[in-house]
């Protein structure tokens, strides 16, 4: 009875590793399907970069649907990450 589950665990195993691998090549088309248009942005300081607020960001304001939704041009001080920015 022990053989048996010893076997039974190996095929398991040997399932469970081959479907990762299917999942990671699927992951990995995916992620080039996806990005293949995708364009890195990079800014400098001084550019002028255009703010598009949302009201959940911003809920102090009181945004409703018939306001602007974007605000005027800010210029960015420096680079604080790879997606954020100072103001």
């Amino acid at each position: 009875m022990c053989y048996e589950a010893e076997i039974r665990a190996k095929e398991m195993k040997k399932l469970h590793k081959q479907i990762r691998g299917q999942i990671e090549k699927a992951n990995t088309a995916y992620k080039a399907k996806v990005n293949k248009h995708r364009k890195q942005l990079e800014f400098k300081p001084g550019d002028l970069i255009w703010l598009h607020s949302r009201k959940e960001r911003f809920p102090s304001r009181g945004k409703n649907k018939l306001m602007a939704r974007s605000d005027t041009h800010f210029q960015f001080i420096e680079k604080v990450g790879s997606n954020a920015y100072k103001l």
